[in-house]
């Protein structure tokens, strides 16, 4: 988005069934950005690998042959292991889940899952470490909008979307060679500013439209809005 080629996101995956490893693994390198580093099916592979490649991300099941991964998981966390962890299991009890929240997992994915969703799990994880890297220093708006990706309190779900509001916006950007603002947006589509942001948000979530920010001089980046290509 910003002209410049980032560093891929280096993911290790732990399953103990060898062919979902590998299928998730195979599916993960499918998605714009990311790298397999490693896969392991055991604590004792996962902790190896974790030493060895330093990944960005570890895709951790819960129930391994030799341990388990919410041990796996506090290990990672007590050693400030600069890794995030997004966590899967067939496992349906809310003590696990609760651990895995304490111990401030990306996201959870219960089996059985369809690759939809773990692709919508990393495509916030790549959008959440874009956001990281592109913004310069902290200030509330800035956290807010790292919040709006990892527990987007507000914004609109397939089921609540109004198609002909959510048409409106996207034929707004179509209209245009030049990216335009949630402000400009709104304008055009002849709704408010904060709808225009929640859809346009939507939009960005579902890959149809790219955000950039544009740095100048002083004050805060301005966020543009365009169709993806």
């Amino acid at each position: 988005m910003n002209g410049l080629m980032a560093a891929p996101i280096r993911v290790v995956v732990v399953d103990d069934d060898f062919l979902i490893a590998r299928m998730h693994a195979q599916y993960v390198v499918t998605q714009p950005g990311y790298q397999v580093v490693a896969t392991a099916r055991s604590y004792m592979e996962a902790q190896h690998a974790l030493t060895v490649t330093q990944p960005d991300l570890l895709i951790l099941d819960v129930y391994l042959p030799d341990g388990s991964g919410i041990d796996l998981l506090r290990e990672v966390r007590t050693s400030l292991r600069p890794c995030d962890v997004i966590l899967i299991t067939a496992a349906k009890e809310m003590h696990v889940v609760q651990d895995g929240f304490r111990l401030g997992v990306f996201d959870y994915l219960i089996k059985p899952f369809n690759l939809e969703r773990l692709s919508k799990s990393l495509h916030n994880y790549a959008q959440y470490r874009a956001r990281l890297a592109q913004n310069r220093s902290v200030d509330q708006q800035a956290v807010d909008d790292l919040k709006t990706i990892l527990a987007p309190p507000s914004r609109p779900t397939e089921a609540g979307v109004d198609q002909r509001t959510l048409e409106r916006i996207r034929a707004c950007l179509a209209g245009h060679n030049q990216p335009l603002s949630a402000e400009e947006v709104a304008q055009r589509a002849g709704v408010s500013r904060s709808t225009a942001r929640l859809y346009l948000a939507h939009l960005v979530r579902l890959g149809q439209v790219e955000e950039d920010l544009i740095y100048g001089n002083v004050g805060r980046p301005r966020r543009l809005f365009r169709l993806h290509t």
